[in-house]
């Protein structure tokens, strides 16, 4: 069987972007997120979304997660509609 390689545009067809809202709780401080995460379906999301807290909370030894929100990005807005009204 030969290995497969995919273009950017199979790969873009297949995965998706999903926002996840959630919620942070180490001890008595929380943190509220929000992320933006690249995945083919929701296993993906959950397995990159635990990589993510691992990353960031790698010294803490309890860490409590509520997920508020977990949905794909079903809107893409043109960028020329913010033409001019930012600026940095």
């Amino acid at each position: 069987m030969e290995p497969t390689t995919r273009t950017n545009e199979e790969l873009s067809l297949t995965h998706r972007t999903w926002m996840v809202e959630y919620t942070v709780h180490i001890d008595d401080n929380s943190q509220r997120h929000l992320s933006l995460i690249h995945a083919a379906d929701i296993s993906e999301v959950h397995q990159q979304l635990l990589q993510e807290l691992r990353k960031n909370y790698q010294t803490s030894s309890r860490v409590d997660v509520v997920i508020h929100r977990m949905e794909p990005v079903s809107t893409s807005t043109d960028k020329t509609y913010f033409e001019g009204i930012f600026s940095p």
